[in-house]
C-alpha cells in the first residue's frame, strides 16, 4: 500500500485567491507565509473536490471566519486543516491483566498552503505493560514518531473533507509496543449541519509493515496503543465518529467556544481473526485565553482486548 503525495509543478496552477489577496511568487515565500504568516480569514475561499488539482496549491494556509471552529478533539478524527500545536497526557486505570499506563504527547500540524500539510505525532514519553509480566510489571520509553502528509480535499462553510496517510516510523521501544512501523490512509471529514452542532469521522486501515518477534510480544499484551490506537499484530479497519455542541460563542468573557463532545473509535481485525475494540469517549473543549484551548475527556473501552479499564485525557493546544 502507498501513500503518495500531489506536487503541483510551479506555474502550473491558477490564483484564485480574492483580489486583495496577493499569491507567493515562490515556493520557499509560499510556505513561510503558509506556516508563519498572519491567518487573513477575508482571504478564505472555499475549495471543490472538482478543482483539487488546479485550485489552492499556490495560495497560503488560511482559516475561516466560522462561528464553529474546526480545531481537533481528543480521540476524534480531524476532517479539517489547522495551523496548531497539541501538548497531551494521559493515565489509563489497568485491568486485572495489565498494570495501570501513562503517555506524554505532543502534536503538531504545519501546513505548506491551502491543499497539503504534515501532521506530526510524537509519544516522548510511555508507560505500558511489560510483555514478561504485564499485570505487574511497566516498562517506560519513548513512542513511536507519526508523520502524517493530509491533502484537503474541499472545505466550504459548512464541511470540509481530507485524505490522509499516517507513517508510523520505528523510532520507539520495543518494550513499549513500540519500533513499528505501518501505514494508516484514511479519509476524514468535518461537518456543521446545523447551529452550533458539528459532527466529525473518518474511516481507514492500519497495515503494519515490520512487525517482528522482537515487537510482538508487547503488540500482542496492549495491541491497541499508540497513535490512533494502532497498529496492533495484524491489520485493522479502522473508523472514528464524533459529535459536538458548541455553548458559548468566541466573545464570550469567560470559557469560550466551549464544546461539549462525544468521540468513538471503532478497531476490528481485518484477516485471521474476529478481535475488534470499541470505546466511546465524552469530552469538553474550551478556550483559556489569548490563542489556548484546553481539552479534556474520559476514555471507556466497551469491547476487548481491553487495554485498561478507562483513560483520563488532557490536552492543551496552542494556535499559532
Amino acid at each position: 500500500m502507498v501513500c503518495a503525495a500531489v506536487v503541483a509543478a510551479p506555474g502550473a496552477v491558477r490564483a484564485v485567491a480574492a483580489p486583495d489577496c496577493p499569491v507567493p511568487q515562490t515556493r520557499p515565500e509560499l510556505w513561510r507565509e503558509s506556516l508563519l504568516g498572519s491567518l487573513d480569514t477575508e482571504c478564505w475561499t472555499p475549495l471543490t473536490f472538482a478543482e483539487f488539482s488546479s485550485d489552492g496549491w499556490d495560495r497560503p494556509y488560511d482559516s475561516i471566519d466560522h462561528s464553529n471552529p474546526r480545531q481537533t478533539w481528543i480521540n476524534s478524527a480531524d476532517g479539517a486543516f489547522y495551523r496548531l500545536a497539541v501538548i497531551s497526557g494521559a493515565w489509563a486505570q489497568g485491568t486485572p491483566d495489565v498494570v495501570d499506563t501513562a503517555n506524554g504527547s505532543v502534536f503538531l500540524f504545519t501546513p505548506f498552503n491551502r491543499r497539503f500539510e504534515l501532521g506530526w505525532f510524537l509519544p516522548f514519553t510511555l508507560t505500558a505493560p511489560d510483555p514478561r509480566s504485564p499485570a505487574t510489571v511497566s516498562a517506560r520509553g519513548a513512542g513511536d514518531l507519526t508523520v502524517a502528509p493530509r491533502f484537503l480535499l474541499a472545505e466550504e462553510k459548512e464541511h470540509s473533507v481530507t485524505a490522509n496517510c499516517y507513517v508510523r516510523c520505528p523510532t520507539g521501544s520495543t518494550r513499549t509496543g513500540n519500533g513499528v512501523a505501518s501505514l494508516s490512509p484514511d479519509v476524514e471529514f468535518w461537518v456543521n449541519p446545523t447551529g452550533r452542532w458539528v459532527m466529525r469521522g473518518g474511516v481507514g486501515v492500519t497495515v503494519p509493515t515490520n512487525l517482528t518477534a522482537a515487537s510482538l510480544p508487547a503488540l500482542e499484551v496492549n495491541p491497541w496503543t499508540g497513535f490512533n490506537l494502532s497498529p496492533g499484530p495484524f491489520s485493522s479497519f479502522d473508523a472514528r465518529w464524533a459529535g459536538g455542541v458548541y455553548l458559548t460563542p468566541a466573545d464570550a468573557p469567560v470559557l469560550k467556544h466551549l464544546c461539549a463532545t462525544v468521540s468513538t473509535n471503532f478497531h476490528t481485525r481485518l484477516a485471521g481473526g474476529n478481535t475488534t475494540y470499541f470505546s466511546i469517549t465524552p469530552g469538553m473543549r474550551a478556550g483559556v485565553g489569548g490563542d489556548w484551548y484546553l481539552l479534556a475527556g474520559l476514555e471507556v473501552p466497551l469491547v476487548g482486548p481491553l487495554p485498561f479499564s478507562n483513560q483520563v485525557i488532557v490536552q492543551a493546544i496552542r494556535n499559532f
